[in-house]
């Protein structure tokens, strides 16, 4: 736990390169990313304490201070998902973090990483390794992005992604649907 805190602390760090030692070190500790991180970290520890019985403290701490980071940073974490050393969250809210991602990705506001949906559960995508999430982007359902991928602001991902792409767009597909009933056949 304690060496993937490190390694995101870091990330954070890099970013305020041009500022003095002791400010960095306050900013980063204070930004809402990283602590939403260090909540998440706290408790994917959590899952591996035993005796059972023993972690029910602990879990009860990470489900309050996950709570706070919800409503306050509107950054939500699964502990199911497996997320390496590394991360780092550039902005504020809207991010639901509910797959597996490797080391040292970027996460950008507004994104959604999980399941498909559609009434099943239908599996998590798998995020390889230096990838970049842009602002509003969606990856959802049973997919691999491969490593140094960048996926661009508002993108829908669905299908596989192979090391080193750039996934750009919204994509859509129109279909035609059965006409709604006239509202002025109700009268």
């Amino acid at each position: 736990m304690f060496d993937n805190i490190r390694a995101d602390y870091q990330r954070y760090v890099d970013t305020h390169r041009e500022e003095p030692a002791w400010l960095a070190t306050l900013r980063s500790l204070l930004t809402y990313g990283f602590l939403a991180t260090v909540v998440y970290r706290f408790g994917r520890w959590t899952r591996g304490i035993r005796p059972r019985w023993l972690s029910y403290p602990f879990k009860l701490v990470y489900a309050l201070a996950s709570t706070v980071i919800d409503i306050l940073f509107g950054i939500n974490f699964s502990t199911n998902a497996e997320i390496g050393p590394g991360l780092y969250i550039g902005h504020f809210g809207g991010i639901f973090l509910h797959g597996n991602m490797g080391r040292q990705c970027s996460v950008g506001q507004g994104v959604t990483i999980g399941y498909k949906g559609a009434g099943k559960s239908n599996g998590v995508p798998h995020i390889g390794d230096g990838v970049y999430v842009g602002a509003g982007a969606v990856v959802i359902g049973d997919i691999k992005i491969g490593n140094r991928v960048v996926i661009g602001a508002n993108t829908t991902v669905v299908k596989d992604v192979p090391d080193g792409y750039r996934v750009v767009g919204a994509a859509s597909r129109m279909a035609p649907q059965e006409a709604p009933p006239d509202p002025a056949s109700d009268a």
